[in-house]
């Protein structure tokens, strides 16, 4: 990197610093309540055994988090009361709550600040990795710095810092960054399969649908390959998972009785998406009717029957009450609403407000349309694998359930198909200028 894109690069990393410190300073003069919690009525709201609970500040990740340092109940009872061992959000992202809380105390003010410092922390990580992304598929430094500068200024990823609810907070933006660089490194020959392998694992601790943009980045790799490479390259590849991930699967299928491939609720979250009230897009109404986080009966029967039957009966539902047209139906709608739709919110207060937002939820799926149009649909290798990649991680929403947030990883690839837009016009105002001058 040469010392002026350092400096350029820096000089956005203190931008997205700025941005998001006055944000959180926003988001605590807003909810105090947020992070200032009466710890004994969350003690006690949080150890019913007849009531969900669910607590802003994480959600079900941090009730297991509560569960495993302040309970002893170990990795356990996702909404509250002591409903057994689980597996129903990845560890990842539980781990980084179980660490603030050991630290900490469970949900103390000092706990919430410290996630929030690892999250700030996150968010500069991710800025660089976006600036490496955009180098190297632009091929120009200058690339690389726009696009880590629409990332640090975008909301998408930024707004986490201003909201009173979280769950995942930025860790499956930065573990899409860094395995859509390690797949675009591997595509280059410069990451073998144990690397690539090792990126994809560890992303699918924090995000296990991760794994099908590994899928869609190892067989872009392939390509040009020998056998013999190939065949190296898979089983080292092979064997990084089997390392990584083998031991978390292992240990969770013994404790609950059946196949966990890192999360156990994929079979839930398709029938809830699917429901009557849902109808794809997962709005609170679904959640109110069938979820146990929010509907007292499901919460009790999750206890009663353990996780693993509560998921398979939701599994037998969805079968039951399968009609393809519906399906259809609420796929159509699912993939609008992923790419393209903001769903209003009571607290927006007008319709200017609600017309921005919806423009700005809006530009993810634009954006790449527009580069793909830009390019007159001749991508650049780099540039193709980036789309696809971005299309694999949207595939598991698009057959389950909708919301917001989970578009909120697709920052990265927006960030730089931005960059790449912005640089096809800066370039164009130049050979512009170049070819009116003259005497």
């Amino acid at each position: 990197m040469s010392p002026v894109s350092s400096i350029g690069l820096g000089l956005v990393l203190v931008l997205a610093l700025v941005v998001r410190l006055t944000l959180l300073a926003g988001n605590v003069a807003d909810h105090p309540w947020f992070f200032f919690q009466d710890l004994e009525k969350v003690e006690a709201e949080i150890s019913s055994p007849d009531t969900p609970y669910m607590n802003s500040f994480g959600f079900e990740a941090s009730n297991i988090a509560h569960a495993w340092v302040c309970a002893g109940q170990g990795y356990a009872s996702p909404f509250g009361g002591a409903t057994g061992p689980t597996a129903w959000i990845a560890p990842g992202v539980v781990a980084v709550y179980a660490l603030s809380f050991a630290l900490w105390g469970c949900f103390t003010f000092n706990s919430i600040l410290f996630v929030f410092s690892i999250a700030m922390v996150v968010s500069l990580i991710t800025t660089v990795v976006v600036f490496r992304i955009g180098e190297r598929v632009g091929g120009d430094p200058n690339i690389g710095f726009l696009a880590a500068l629409f990332f640090a200024c975008l909301p998408y990823e930024a707004w986490i810092f201003q909201i009173a609810g979280h769950l995942d907070l930025n860790l499956q933006v930065l573990w899409f960054a860094v395995l859509l660089l390690a797949v675009l490194r591997a595509m280059d020959g410069e990451r073998g399969g144990f690397e690539l392998g090792a990126t994809s694992a560890l992303a699918a601790l924090f995000n296990p649908g991760l794994l099908l943009c590994t899928a869609v980045g190892f067989v872009l790799t392939m390509r040009g390959r020998s056998r013999r490479e190939i065949t190296r390259f898979t089983l080292l590849f092979a064997v990084a998972h089997i390392l990584i991930l083998g031991p978390y699967v292992v240990f969770q299928s013994a404790r609950l009785g059946g196949f966990v491939p890192v999360k156990s609720n994929a079979g839930f979250e398709l029938y809830l998406g699917n429901t009557r009230e849902a109808r794809g897009v997962l709005q609170n109404i679904a959640f109110q009717a069938y979820h146990p986080s929010q509907n007292a009966t499901e919460f009790v029967h999750f206890g009663e029957v353990g996780e693993m039957e509560y998921v398979r009966d939701a599994k037998r539902r969805f079968r039951e009450d399968f009609r393809i047209r519906d399906f259809v139906h609420n796929t159509v709608r699912r993939t609008f609403y992923f790419f393209f739709a903001y769903e209003v919110k009571p607290w927006d207060s007008s319709p200017w407000v609600s017309a921005i937002k919806a423009a700005m939820w809006a530009v993810p799926a634009f954006s790449l349309i527009a580069l793909v149009v830009a390019r007159r649909g001749r991508l650049e290798a780099a540039e193709g694998a980036v789309l696809l990649f971005t299309l694999a991680y949207a595939i598991p929403y698009l057959f389950t359930g909708v919301m917001e947030r989970y578009r909120i990883p697709m920052t990265s690839a927006v960030a730089l198909a931005l960059a790449l837009l912005a640089w096809t016009l800066i370039e164009s105002w130049g050979r512009g200028g170049s070819g009116s001058a003259g005497p």
